[in-house]
């Protein structure tokens, strides 16, 4: 404790000598200031053991330096630095040192840029800028924070902090949150099994105290527990506990309302109605605020912290699972920029022809380039404060929707904005903008690419660089995009694409596949019908849309790479109007498939080693084959898309396995 003593003289040469022009705060305690000031480097004090005090590291920081007016409060300063000293967490306020001269007494930490979290309650401004992941990742802070606490372990004490509210809790230039003030605090030495406190000195802020406490004086860790809780509904709402909203309705202020909310079904009244509120029109989120099962999960655990008896109420460990699910359940939230419509006339020349490149049944797409978006195609909300300067022109895709019925044709788009927004995946083409002025509703896609996969299998010249190996990756990545779709839905009643086809896969520069949501391939509309029919699932239903549908469409991609054609060839068309599906099933099962493998694929296949066009050897291939196979049968019967890439690995396994085998065995055979 010596190593954290700073002279007076340097605390009121940082704060001169107490400008009121320095603070930043006052209560019932006393003053804070905010000053730089030299003070330990604390993070390198395990190497400088052996050095005396002045030898000892120093860093110069922003600090908060709390000055402590209430004499009677000597015991609660003493103590304070004694538990800090103990403390070290990421979200426990750091003690950075203190001063005890001429009647002063002085606490200096680390300074929270962000101010304390009951700044933010009740300040619309403020909280608007919250999203629901946000909160929750607060709260987890502060949980984490709390756990550390009341866990005894080597080197610190069980410690209950007796004061959680949010005017305690900090908040750093990250949001982090950390738990600050212990004045109030008491500790039980490390061999000390009981973890009550009896006192009828009751102490705290009566909105946020245990009721168990204050009818029995017994103030434990779910005391604490109790306290958290009416923050977790704070941050909920949006609003302190004894906001006069809630004290004009109930003198106990939030945690009775919630209470009876919670358990009248009504608790959705509640929320924070600014988290919906966009704070910025350049940009819109997506997911700001709570869905239907994080919000459940959140709100099931904050109401069991309010047990009326401390034996009803959760550990630490649990709300710290609990409020972990919350926020895997939400997701994270998407930022995507607003591209005007001016910027969007401009790219396309008033939707020029020129620039169409397909359509489906509500929408034409066009492809150019934009400079109002920035290089990162699915941005985040960090990813939005970074201040990183646009990109010049990117290449996008600009889904125009063309239903004639307004209403209809908007239900449709903000459906297709909220669902794609979803689907953030390596494989799969993201949307990073969106458009809604005036009669127009238009989505922006990355475009990463002019190709598709289409237009290398519309002539099988095109497939000649596509090795064995290469095509395995590439039935890798789409399955994978695709399983994303089918198993990361944030609506799980949407979980197909629909629309799975060569020309809904696009190569990009590094010929890696990814999923798009639009068409891309001009085709005369008398040949749209038999297009899309290929690959269309024979017991699809239009009213019951079924992942394995897609798995199916998939199987039809599958053997179209396999064979180095179009399913819709005229090859395949003349001989069945349902093109390579049927074809190539038949075939599996009459022994005959290799006849319509791809003639690339077989040259060179027993030639040198090292040629980069040798072919499946028989494991790789029966692999491949059965799963393909087994993707166009009955749908009961079909894998799934988890499924479908295991047997894809097994099958690049062995194919890559025995070029290594003979690899080795060539060598060798030159070696003797």
């Amino acid at each position: 404790m010596d190593l954290l003593k700073i002279p007076l003289s340097k605390i009121k040469k940082a704060t001169n000598d107490f400008d009121e022009t320095y603070s930043v705060g006052s209560g019932g305690y006393g003053i804070v200031y905010k000053a730089e000031l030299d003070v330990l480097n604390i993070q390198c004090l395990s190497s400088m053991e052996g050095l005396c005090k002045d030898e000892l590291p120093k860093i110069n920081k922003t600090v908060a330096i709390k000055r402590i007016f209430n004499r009677a409060d000597e015991q609660g300063f003493l103590s304070e630095i004694e538990l800090l000293n103990s403390c070290t967490h990421p979200n426990i306020v750091s003690l950075l040192g203190f001063s005890r001269e001429s009647q002063e007494m002085i606490l200096v930490y680390e300074y929270a840029l962000k101010g304390s979290l009951s700044d933010y309650l009740g300040n619309s401004n403020k909280m608007s800028n919250l999203t629901w992941v946000q909160r929750i990742k607060i709260c987890l802070d502060i949980a984490h924070g709390i756990n550390y606490l009341h866990t005894n372990m080597e080197g610190k004490p069980r410690i209950i902090h007796r004061d959680i509210k949010s005017d305690n809790i900090l908040l750093d230039e990250n949001m982090k949150a950390m738990v600050a003030d212990f004045g109030l605090s008491v500790f039980h030495p490390r061999r000390q099994q009981a973890s009550t406190v009896y006192t009828k000195n009751i102490a705290g802020t009566e909105v946020y105290m245990d009721p168990e406490y204050l009818t029995t004086f017994k103030y434990k860790r779910e005391s604490d527990i109790y306290s958290f809780g009416v923050v977790l509904f704070e941050v909920l709402s949006g609003r302190v506990a004894y906001d006069s909203f809630y004290l004009g309705e109930n003198i106990k202020g939030l945690a009775p309302i919630a209470r009876r909310r919670f358990s009248e079904g009504t608790l959705k009244e509640l929320i924070d109605p600014k988290m919906e509120e966009e704070d910025d029109n350049m940009f819109f989120t997506l997911n700001r605020g709570p869905n239907q099962d994080s919000f459940e999960t959140f709100s099931k655990i904050a109401y069991q912290c309010l047990a009326e008896t401390q034996a009803r109420r959760p550990t630490m460990d649990v709300i710290i699972k609990e409020l972990q699910n919350a926020l895997n359940l939400q997701g994270e939230p998407v930022v995507l920029s607003r591209a005007p419509l001016s910027d969007i006339v401009l790219a396309t020349e008033n939707f020029a022809e020129a620039y169409y490149i397909g359509l489906d049944t509500y929408s034409m797409v066009y492809a150019a380039e934009l400079n109002h978006f920035s290089s990162n195609s699915s941005l985040t909300m960090e990813g939005k404060n970074n201040n990183e300067s646009p990109a010049k022109h990117i290449p996008v895709a600009i889904k125009r929707t063309t239903s004639k019925n307004r209403e209809q044709g908007k239900q449709r788009f903000f459906a297709e904005l909220d669902i794609r927004t979803s689907y953030k995946h390596p494989n799969i083409v993201s949307l990073i903008g969106f458009c809604d002025e005036g009669d127009e509703m238009i989505l922006v896609y990355e475009h990463v690419s002019k190709r598709s996969l289409d237009d290398y299998l519309k002539s099988v010249a095109n497939m000649d660089n596509f090795t064995w190996t290469r095509r395995l990756y590439m039935c890798i990545e789409i399955a994978s995009g695709l399983n994303h779709i089918h198993t990361k839905m944030v609506n799980p009643e949407m979980t197909t694409h629909n629309d799975i086809k060569s020309a809904n896969i696009l190569l990009d520069n590094k010929r890696e596949a990814k999923i798009a949501y639009y068409g891309i391939s001009r085709l005369h509309l008398a040949n749209e019908e038999v297009y899309m029919k290929v690959y269309e699932d024979p017991e699809y239903d239009t009213s019951k849309l079924k992942s394995e549908s897609d798995v199916y469409s998939f199987g039809v991609i599958l053997f179209e790479i396999l064979c180095g054609r179009l399913a819709y060839d005229p090859v395949y068309i003349q001989v069945n109007d349902k093109g390579l599906a049927p074809i190539a099933y038949q075939c599996f099962i009459d022994g005959t498939i290799e006849r319509i493998i791809d003639p690339k694929l077989k040259e060179n296949k027993d030639e040198d080693i090292f040629n980069s066009n040798r072919g499946p050897n028989q494991n790789s291939l029966d692999t491949f084959l059965e799963i393909a196979f087994r993707c166009l049968g009955k749908a009961i019967e079909r894998p799934t898309m988890e499924m479908v890439i295991k047997e894809l690995e097994i099958a690049l396994n062995f194919h890559v396995s025995q070029y290594f085998q003979s690899t080795t065995f060539f060598f060798f055979f030159r070696f003797i």
